[in-house]
């Protein structure tokens, strides 16, 4: 394994219908890129759930270290914004990398 721990967040969340279209392009276009432009971020995926139950969407945010989710740029960047009343069951949860392997 790499000596340098990774980090991610990930937030799995859901969106009621009539603004999933817009919310996913906002999402896209705008909130990704604010939160890469933040330091410590690494890099930025998003995923739509076709099987299974809970949440439709997760994004992955991979980051440097626990600094980059208290620096100010982050606490500005987070969050629904126009879109925190039609966002559903919203799942965030930071984990450190304790194992890796490649083929």
């Amino acid at each position: 394994m790499n000596s340098k721990k990774k980090y991610i967040l990930q937030v799995m969340v859901d969106i009621l219908p009539e603004k999933e279209e817009e919310w996913n392009e906002w999402y896209n276009q705008v909130h990704i890129p604010d939160i890469l432009r933040c330091p410590g971020f690494l890099s930025a995926r998003r995923f739509r759930a076709f099987q299974g139950k809970g949440p439709r969407y997760i994004a992955i945010y991979e980051f440097e270290d626990e600094k980059a989710l208290t620096t100010p740029e982050f606490n500005r960047a987070r969050g629904w914004y126009q879109f925190a009343s039609y966002v559903i069951d919203s799942r965030p949860t930071v984990y450190e990398e304790i194992f890796s392997a490649k083929p």
